[in-house]
């Protein structure tokens, strides 16, 4: 089994998105180790991150059905995270809880981005 990396000029979309799965585990690893392993759930989506991570930059073809998975996953963690933010006394509303609103967004929506791009282009997995 080799291991050096596929990727060529035309996947800098899997690359981008291997990426993105490698930051989010490793700042659910980092929420883990701040607020302790009580969050099992948060350290199996960290995990699962950084697999989904490896799949796509080995262009695997099983980090598909992982993507698939964390696009529901991470969804639901994403919607519970901004309802617990947007439900939590709006009327004192303060930067760090807004920014933290704008990054549960921005989650979300890079979450459904990169499962649709990777479904499209599920050819490319090997």
């Amino acid at each position: 089994m080799r291991w050096r990396p596929k990727l060529g000029f035309n996947n800098k979309g899997m690359l981008f998105f291997a990426l993105f799965y490698s930051v989010i585990g490793i700042v659910n690893f980092i929420i883990v180790g701040i607020y302790g392993l009580g969050l099992f759930h948060v350290g199996l989506v960290a995990v699962l991150s950084l697999f989904t991570a490896f799949g796509l930059y080995r262009l695997q073809k099983w980090s598909l059905w992982l993507v698939v998975g964390l696009f529901f996953i991470g969804t639901t963690y994403g919607a519970f995270m901004l309802n617990a933010l947007l439900s939590s006394s709006m009327a004192n509303t303060n930067l760090g809880q807004l920014l933290a609103v704008v990054a549960w967004l921005i989650y979300i929506l890079l979450t459904w981005i990169a499962t649709m791009y990777v479904v499209a282009r599920r050819a490319n997995l090997e």
